[in-house]
């Protein structure tokens, strides 16, 4: 899957294990997950969960520059042997995915991927006061910061990206994956980061399931905490996943944040 997020530069880790206790409703695992023994393997793991067919929501909070709420993620790989489009805007990319963020406090945001086009969904678009859902019709996405960033509520990748993030040569050499079991997901696989070279300290954790989409994570530092957790899950995408939520209006629309 092409990248869409920039991830930060992270010093040092070390890897730990984590007992992490999740209290999560959706389909259960029943089959035992995928065993892995390091770090480098839990990111192949990972990526092959970001990869999958998968619709995913998540309550979130503070998750970037969302608050508090929901967001579901839906996901179809591209067949193999597609040859990877490229739009007018030397754009390349054979993405079919989607997502909805439901705010606490109403926000309410869509953005949807068809390869190298794009369309969305927002309430409230400044400067005007009209909080009506607007829609727009597809439009090329467009290589810059702005249409980068709407990709964070691509939950599954952001946080494989951030992972990934962490020299893989480093830590394949520290790394100690446990078992979990979640109530409704079944056996799962956990690991923790740790930064132990940083003026502030980041502590995050981050569990799969057997087919490697990600169930929980969490990031801890002295400035606060955000927390992931996946609370409803199917493996069978539809085409109503990658509509817009009402007709749309709009030659092209870019969310604030």
């Amino acid at each position: 899957m092409k990248s869409r997020l920039l991830a930060s530069s992270v010093l040092s880790v070390v890897i730990i294990a984590v007992s992490l206790t999740l209290l999560v409703t959706g389909v259960t695992e029943a089959a035992p997950p995928r065993r892995v023994s390091n770090a480098a393997q839990f990111v192949k793991l990972m990526k092959r969960g970001v990869n999958s067919a998968y619709v995913a929501t998540y309550e979130v909070s503070n998750y970037a520059f969302f608050l508090r709420g929901s967001i579901t993620v839906a996901n179809l790989p591209p067949r193999p042997g597609t040859k990877v489009p490229v739009n007018v805007n030397d754009y390349s990319s054979d993405l079919e995915t989607s997502y909805i963020y439901r705010g606490k406090n109403g926000h309410v945001v869509q953005w949807i991927q068809d390869e190298t086009r794009v369309s969305a969904c927002v309430n409230g678009l400044p400067p005007s006061s009209n909080f009506n859902l607007e829609c727009s019709r597809p439009f090329q996405y467009v290589p810059s910061n702005g249409f980068l960033e709407e990709g964070v509520g691509f939950v599954p990748e952001y946080v494989e990206q951030n992972f990934d993030q962490f020299n893989p040569t480093f830590v394949a050499k520290s790394s100690s994956v446990f078992s979990e079991t979640s109530q409704r997901f079944g056996k799962l696989q956990c690991i923790r980061q740790v930064q132990t070279k940083a003026k502030d300290p980041e502590r995050e954790t981050t569990c799969l399931n057997r087919k490697g989409l990600l169930v929980s994570w969490t990031l801890e530092n002295p400035g606060g905490s955000v927390r992931v957790v996946l609370t409803n899950l199917s493996l069978h995408p539809t085409k109503r996943n990658f509509i817009t939520l009402k007709e749309p209006t709009r030659a092209m629309i870019l969310p604030p944040f």
